[in-house]
């Protein structure tokens, strides 16, 4: 990763969800910034370029699939890797989430041991 500690944008429309994963997240090392919809994080992008995103499929007006297609079509945010961190684990979500550009998929509920392991898979920590 390039910076010290990590950054990650986690974006998803549940603040209460947002608020115990960036909990979880600062105690491992991270720099957190949150993000309620797309709309909020594409202008957090337009601040900084994070190490990582996590993000929700289901949110209101953009969704999570079209999120990581407007990200893989920008030149300056097509390289951040992205996690999809989604309640919605059926076989099709999990391929639409692959195919726009996803990095990986983890299932809500997720331990945080097994989403630290997945951050380490898709940044090479």
């Amino acid at each position: 990763m390039k910076s010290n500690p990590p950054r990650v944008l986690v974006v998803d429309d549940d603040s209460s969800y947002c608020t115990i994963i960036r909990e979880l997240l600062v105690r491992r090392g991270y720099e957190v910034r949150l993000a309620y919809s797309v709309e909020q994080a594409l202008v957090l992008l337009q601040e900084e370029s994070p190490d990582l995103i996590l993000t929700d499929l289901m949110m209101p007006e953009v969704d999570g699939i079209t999120f990581i297609r407007h990200l893989r079509a920008s030149p300056s945010h097509a390289e951040i890797p992205t996690i999809v961190v989604s309640a919605l684990v059926l076989a099709r979500e999990r391929a639409a989430a692959a195919q726009a550009g996803a990095d990986a998929f983890v299932a809500k509920p997720f331990s945080i041991n097994q989403l630290q392991a997945t951050i380490q898979e898709v940044v090479g920590e």
